[in-house]
């Protein structure tokens, strides 16, 4: 198997990535969002992620267990692009962090806790990333250490300050994988798409749409930073 980047605009094809030359069974592969990387998932006991060059360089290889995973990617404040999920390794296991492509730092945003899956679709509204918790609310509050979500959706600052917006109650019981809630902001940011089975495990799955406030100013900090990273 192999991957490769394209430019639609000027119809080029990058170098060819041999994926049998790293470890595990390829997950998924994406395009960075500046179009530089390449970042490749691969499973197995240990789920590692790679970074590539779309020369075909390796960059960056994380080696620690889904660290993070179930993210998404964007750019961050400073112009560097990022990697924003849920960890499940050690020292930040069952945080939300990001970590950069570049070099892979580590900033966790939010402590330990229940969240499932992050999403960074708002492209007009940079600066956020969209969580869906799942868990038992009555088990999340017995800890007061914990994030204190549970079947909810909240929007969280990327720039490590904490700031949340909560969004909404999914309701959405535990069950398999194809009933997670999965939240999705539009490119705006101003309306939620997410999924629940409404607190019945196995049961049908039905979509909703939440509609978001926020403050006729615009939000202080959340702009994306120009392409100078680590610069």
């Amino acid at each position: 198997m192999v991957v490769f980047a394209f430019d639609l605009a000027q119809r080029r094809k990058f170098a060819e990535i041999d994926l049998a030359q790293i470890e595990g069974v390829n997950g998924a592969c994406s395009i960075s969002p500046l179009g530089i990387n390449i970042v490749c998932v691969q499973k197995g006991d240990v789920e590692q992620t790679f970074v590539f060059s779309v020369d075909g360089h390796l960059r960056q290889k994380w080696t620690e267990h889904h660290r993070p995973g179930h993210g998404d990617m964007t750019v961050d404040a400073d112009g560097c692009e990022i990697y924003v999920g849920i960890s499940k390794s050690d020292p930040d296991k069952f945080q939300v962090i990001k970590r950069r492509l570049a070099d892979g730092k580590v900033t966790s945003l939010m402590r330990y806790g229940e969240a499932q899956h992050a999403s960074l679709r708002s492209l007009g509204r940079p600066g956020w990333v969209f969580l869906s918790y799942s868990g038992d609310p009555d088990e999340v509050s017995k800890h007061p250490a914990w994030a204190p979500y549970a079947r909810e959706i909240i929007a969280l600052r990327t720039d490590g300050s904490g700031e949340i917006r909560r969004i909404a109650q999914t309701r959405n019981a535990p069950s398999d994988y194809w009933s997670e809630t999965h939240a999705s902001p539009s490119p705006d940011g101003s309306q939620v798409v997410w999924s629940s089975n409404w607190g019945l495990p196995g049961g049908p799955v039905y979509d909703f749409v939440t509609r978001v406030g926020w403050q006729r100013s615009p939000d202080k900090g959340g702009e994306a930073g120009s392409p100078n990273c680590l610069q």
